[in-house]
């Protein structure tokens, strides 16, 4: 049982990896930049991995996989700029990747807590539920807007997502009733609550 925890706590961070590596080589392409400064793959990700979880499982694969995320996110971005500008001179900007290393603990461990819950045929449920939803919904549109040439991979990854997430809760009928209540008020609150990186960051830097 420690053994199959483990390796699904090492996958999580595979995933943050794999996910963070190719948030590197959106921040280089001009049709999917916006990807790499969007909140969007990484809530998916950590909803899908916390769902259905309990506490402590939860926020250690979210904290596993956010993580590796950002280590790989700006190791990567090193890579990929050494593709593109050869023999350019590129610093990996350590105290900026500690930050958000800190700030993907923190995170981690919130969203791990709130996002176990997704499963659950319960109010609870339901708010974790509308909460992932509303972060993948509120975050396309501040990164994208209504912009459809801009914002379109934002736009897929936020429908795909939010279908991905009710399939882990459930399309039960009383279910949905809970999520169509709370869904709008989470995307109000998310809409808040995704501006708070780049804030905190601008004030701390």
């Amino acid at each position: 049982m420690i053994v199959g925890a483990a390796r699904r706590v090492l996958l999580c961070g595979v995933a943050g990896l794999v996910t963070g590596f190719f948030a590197a080589y959106c921040y280089y392409s001009p049709a999917l930049r916006l990807l790499a400064h969007s909140l969007g793959l990484w809530v998916l990700a950590v909803a899908l991995v916390a769902a259905r979880a309990d506490v402590r499982r939860a926020c250690v694969r979210a904290v596993s996989l956010l993580v590796g995320a950002v280590v790989a996110f700006y190791i990567g971005k090193k890579v990929f700029y050494g593709i593109k500008y050869p023999g350019m001179p590129y610093e990996v900007a350590v105290d900026t990747m500690v930050l958000w290393c800190g700030f993907a603990v923190v995170a981690g461990l919130a969203l791990g807590w709130l996002f176990h819950a997704i499963g659950e045929d319960t109010w609870r449920g339901a708010l974790a539920t509308s909460a992932a939803v509303g972060l993948l919904l509120a975050d396309a549109y501040d990164a994208g807007g209504f912009d459809l040439d801009r914002g379109l991979p934002l736009g897929v990854v936020a429908l795909v997502g939010t279908f991905a997430v009710l399939a882990r809760q459930g399309f039960r009928a009383a279910g949905m009733k809970r999520f169509a209540v709370l869904v709008v008020p989470a995307v109000a609150v998310s809409y808040v609550v995704v501006q708070l990186p780049d804030v905190i960051e601008g004030v701390v830097l």
